[in-house]
Parts: structure tokens; C-alpha cells; sequence
């Protein structure tokens, strides 16, 4: 008996004590995005495995346990990106999403052309083998081809809801007929009304959809020929061979779908199982406010408040300053800041996890990015949604219908709209009360976010890809998915019945009638 329990947990040890090499490609533009998939990469440090992360951006909190690649954008590149930033905030309607395709085309090319660097190329072809592939995804697949060349299978790190386009990856349904689209509502069971808005919206973003892969596409076999590797297979199998997607959402947000197995929700990773301390200055101003509360200001990563229209940053100090809380304000420009008022806390960078985190934060004034919102509901933080671009709208209208705060359109609202909406949500117990409920749901899970993104990613490379969980759907296209195949088959058989029934008939009365002719004749 002491031999087996011996074996078993030297066993354990062995397993608990190997460390894989794991390459991160997270080379999106966009510091949130990289908050999400660094989430990852630390608890996957934390259980041992070597992990090497390729960014387009610098990182704001680095860890010596992993090594780190810095492929920065062409100087050009980078200032399009900034520029189109900025004037994103600034824009609207039509003229927003045209600088939308601009940004995104932009994205794209960044990305296509850290694959030709000489870094990249040294990590792909250098001394270390790897196990697996960690995919920070957005309009970047592409790099599959870099998977293919190390023989390694692939996790996407997806950062938002499950949409078309990741579902599409490992085949799980997009389910319009009672999934509402994220954009347009997380009430279920649908209307009729909102069903028709999302079949409508659905079908448009398929159609975007199949026009990025054409696109992107010809960049995978612009790659091919570059690089001369004619042993690369088809876009469209190498697409068929991702093990998993990991998600940042949860069932508890208010949608439920049914997911398949290598799609894997993890919904709010980014939350660390323990608060790091705040530096001695901020802590102090929200120990501070423990009388009056504290609000917190930040536009996001991407955004920067500072370069918004003078008015409307205006709007925002006008108010902010004559509020009786406290305010954190997130502002990219210390040495220029709108007004020195005694209750803001103005700094260009703010950890905003921690922040949330504090017993004095009653409020969070947020550009509605998933992040962010997630951070607010794991903390039971109602908000004021300011959104300006991508998904950012989408989310902020759910956050809206689940009572957890108000939205307000940034660019028109008044002074008197933005104070009325600080003093609802403060005065109001009801939407603290709807997010702390929901806090306590969302937080109500037989592992947390990292440990169960951890258990899969291990569970691909333990099977060696695991394509025993791979779903049928992604060999199917749309006729196959939705079986229009067999109801034209169905419509087929039936018409070709009618028209033996309609034929069995008009000879049968024909013939009668030849009969009736006959015998008056």
C-alpha cells in the first residue's frame, strides 16, 4: 500500500513539476487586449511552463519569468495608429467608420509584417521547441502559418463575447434564432422585433466576415510565396486545426448559448486573485474618501481623454470638480491637466483593477470597453458608460439593461446631463444593489478564470492537440450548418410529388373525359 501511494504521488509531482514552452503572439495594438492575454500568461507561469510572449507594445507590468519579444511598429505605422485614434474619438457616423477601416486596415498590416522581422523569424526557427501556440486573436490568422511551421496545435485567446467570426474557428453555433446579437440586446427570450434585428445584423457581419478571411487569406499565401513554404496546407485547414478558444465572457453576463467543448469561457481572468497594494499616494486619497465615496474617470488604453474635443473635456472637469466625492481621473498628460480642483487625483497610468477593488470606489465613469466592464461587475461598481468605438457601444447598452448605471452619449451631453447621471447612480441604490448581485453570481464558480484557462490549455497539450473535441461544424459550411441542403432536397422531393400527383390526375381526367366522348358519340 505505501509503494502505490508512493507512485501516486511521485506521479503527481512529475506532472505538477513539468513546465511546457508555450509561445504568446499577442501583437494587437491595443494595451486591454494585452491586459487579457498576460492574464494568462501568468497563471500559466504560476504552474510552472516557460512562456514567451511576442507583442506589438511595450508592457506595462513586466515579469522576469518570462522572456519577451518587442516588435514595434514601423514609426509611420505608429503614428497612423495614434493618429486614427484620435480622430476616432472625435468623429461621427459615417465618418467614424471610415476611420474604423482605416485603423483596421492599419491592424492588419502591423501585424502581417512583424511575421517577415528578423525577431520573429529567430523565435520560430530558433534552439527552443515548443508545445503549443497562445493566439492573442484579432484579424491575425495569418499567424497560423507560423503554428504550422513549429508543429505545434494553437489556443486562441479570444477578449470579448463569442462572435461569428471565433465561433467559426472550432465550429461552435452561432444560434441567432435565440442568441441575440451582442450589439443589440441580452434579453432572453427574444422578440420578435429584436430576432429580426439580429438576423439582419447576424447575416451583414457574416458577409463582413467571409470578406476579412478573402482578404486575409491573400496575405497567408502572399506569406507562402515570400517564404517560399509550398508544404504550408490550405487557409481553410489550417483554420479547421485550432484546439480551443478561450473566451473572455461567462453565462452569468445574462446570454446563454450553448458552447462546445473547445470553446471555454473564462470571463473576467484579468481580475487577479489577490490586489496588489496601491503606491502610497493614491491609497491615501481613497482611504480618504471613505465619508463622501470616490469615483474613478478612464477612457480606457486606447483612448486618450486628452486629446478629446477641448469642450467636451470641458464637460468633464466642469462637473468632476464640483462633485462633493473624490475622483480618480486617468489622464495622459500630467504637466497639461484641465484644472487643478483639491477632490481629483489626476495620473497618466492607474491600475485599475485595484482601484476598483477599493471599499471607497462608488462609481466608475468608463468608456465601456469588456475590460472594463467586467472589472466593474467581478467588483460590484455600478457605472456611467461614455463608449466611442468597436464593441464598446454594444456593451455599455447591456450594462444599461441589466441596471447596472446609465449611458450617456459623450460627445452631445451637457453639463447638466453628466451631473444628473453621477447624482442617479449615487442616489439610486438600486443599480449598486443589481451589480452586487450579480458580482456574487459572477464570482460563484468551481474554479476560477485562470485555473480553469490553465486546466484547458494543458488538457490541448497533454492530448496533443485534442481534436477529439473538435465540433463536425467546422468541416460544414452555411447549407450543412442550417441543413438547407435537406429542405432543398425536402422542397425538391415534394415538388417533383406535386407535379407527379398534378400529372397522375390530369391524365386520369383526360382519360375520363375520352371515356364520356366515347359513349355520347
Amino acid at each position: 500500500m505505501k509503494a502505490i501511494l508512493f507512485v501516486f504521488l511521485l506521479t503527481n509531482f512529475v506532472l505538477s513539476s513539468y513546465g511546457a514552452n508555450i509561445l504568446g503572439i499577442f501583437t494587437s495594438y491595443s494595451p486591454s487586449h494585452n491586459i487579457i492575454h498576460m492574464s494568462e500568461v501568468d497563471a500559466l507561469i504560476q504552474k510552472g511552463h516557460n512562456v514567451t510572449v511576442i507583442t506589438a507594445l511595450p508592457l506595462k507590468q513586466k515579469n522576469p519569468k518570462y522572456h519577451h519579444v518587442y516588435i514595434p511598429p514601423a514609426p509611420q505605422v505608429q503614428k497612423l495608429l495614434e493618429d486614427t485614434m484620435e480622430q476616432i474619438s472625435n468623429a461621427k457616423g459615417l465618418e467614424n467608420m471610415k476611420i474604423m477601416v482605416i485603423m483596421m486596415k492599419a491592424m492588419i498590416n502591423l501585424q502581417y509584417d512583424i511575421m517577415f522581422t528578423d525577431q520573429f523569424q529567430n523565435v520560430i526557427h530558433g534552439d527552443t521547441k515548443y508545445d503549443l501556440v497562445l493566439l492573442g486573436y484579432v484579424m491575425n490568422d495569418f499567424y497560423l502559418a507560423a503554428a504550422y511551421q513549429m508543429k505545434v496545435p494553437v489556443v486562441v485567446s479570444w477578449v470579448n463575447f463569442p462572435m461569428s467570426a471565433v465561433n467559426t474557428l472550432v465550429g461552435n453555433p452561432n444560434a441567432i434564432s435565440y442568441v441575440p446579437h451582442p450589439m443589440i440586446s441580452n434579453v432572453q427570450p427574444m422578440g420578435f422585433i429584436n430576432r429580426f434585428k439580429t438576423f439582419i445584423l447576424s447575416t451583414f457581419m457574416y458577409g463582413v466576415e467571409k470578406f476579412m478571411h478573402y482578404k486575409l487569406e491573400q496575405y497567408y499565401e502572399e506569406y507562402k510565396d515570400i517564404m517560399k513554404l509550398s508544404e504550408l496546407p490550405e487557409y481553410q485547414e489550417l483554420q479547421r486545426n485550432i484546439s480551443l478558444v478561450i473566451g473572455n465572457s461567462h453565462f452569468s453576463d445574462g446570454v446563454i448559448r450553448a458552447n462546445v467543448p473547445a470553446y471555454v469561457e473564462v470571463g473576467g481572468i484579468q481580475v487577479k486573485p489577490e490586489q496588489n497594494p496601491l503606491d502610497n499616494d493614491l491609497k491615501e486619497f481613497l482611504d480618504n474618501s471613505s465619508a463622501q465615496g470616490a469615483i474613478f474617470f478612464s477612457m480606457g488604453s486606447n483612448i486618450k481623454v486628452s486629446s478629446l474635443d477641448p469642450k467636451v473635456v470641458e464637460v468633464f472637469y466642469n462637473v468632476l470638480s464640483k462633485v462633493n466625492q473624490n475622483v480618480v481621473w486617468k489622464w495622459e498628460d500630467p504637466s497639461n491637466v484641465p484644472g487643478n480642483s483639491k477632490n481629483i487625483f489626476y495620473r497618466n497610468w492607474l491600475p485599475q483593477d485595484d482601484i476598483l477593488a477599493h471599499k471607497n470606489v462608488k462609481l466608475f465613469v468608463t468608456h465601456g470597453g469588456k475590460g472594463s466592464i467586467v472589472e466593474s461587475q467581478y467588483h460590484g461598481v455600478p457605472m456611467i458608460g461614455l463608449p466611442v468605438f468597436g464593441d464598446q457601444p454594444g456593451n455599455a447598452k447591456l450594462m444599461v439593461d441589466d441596471g447596472y448605471g446609465l449611458l450617456l452619449d459623450y460627445q452631445t451631453m451637457s453639463e447638466e446631463d453628466f451631473r444628473n447621471s453621477i447624482e442617479e447612480v449615487l442616489s439610486n441604490r438600486t443599480y449598486t444593489d443589481n451589480i452586487q448581485r450579480f458580482s456574487k453570481v459572477y464570482r460563484d464558480r468551481p474554479m476560477s478564470a485562470r485555473d480553469t484557462a490553465v486546466y484547458w490549455i494543458e488538457y490541448v497539450m497533454r492530448h496533443h492537440g485534442a481534436l477529439h473535441m473538435q465540433s463536425p461544424l467546422v468541416h460544414s459550411n452555411i447549407f450543412v450548418q442550417y441543413s438547407l441542403d435537406v429542405v432543398g432536397f425536402l422542397f425538391l422531393v415534394i415538388f417533383i410529388f406535386v407535379k407527379i400527383v398534378k400529372l397522375c390526375f390530369s391524365c386520369a381526367f383526360k382519360k375520363r373525359v375520352c371515356k364520356t366522348k366515347v359513349k355520347k358519340n
